[in-house]
């Protein structure tokens, strides 16, 4: 289930940069309309690198905690015999 999460993810983070790199050649071919063009877009490239790995790590430390189990809580219901 995780990695269906993993996969739509990347889907939407290819989706998101494909959008990015255009409005990156918009803001290129039109940057002498406005100073601010240049800054918005260094602005939004800064942000959209640290959300797509810093959702990547969270997507898989939640993967990799679903994978785990953990012995501690006694979930198993077995019982110590001793002979």
């Amino acid at each position: 289930m995780t990695l269906m999460y993993l996969w739509i993810y990347t889907l939407v983070l290819v989706i998101i940069w494909w959008f990015f790199i255009v409005a990156k050649i918009h803001a290129y071919k039109f940057k002498n309309f406005s100073t601010n063009i240049p800054k918005v877009t260094k602005v939004l490239l800064i942000v959209l690198i640290i959300l797509s790995i810093s959702w990547y790590i969270v997507l898989l430390m939640w993967w990799n905690d679903s994978w785990t189990i953990d012995f501690k809580k006694n979930d198993f219901n077995f019982n110590e015999v001793n002979y």
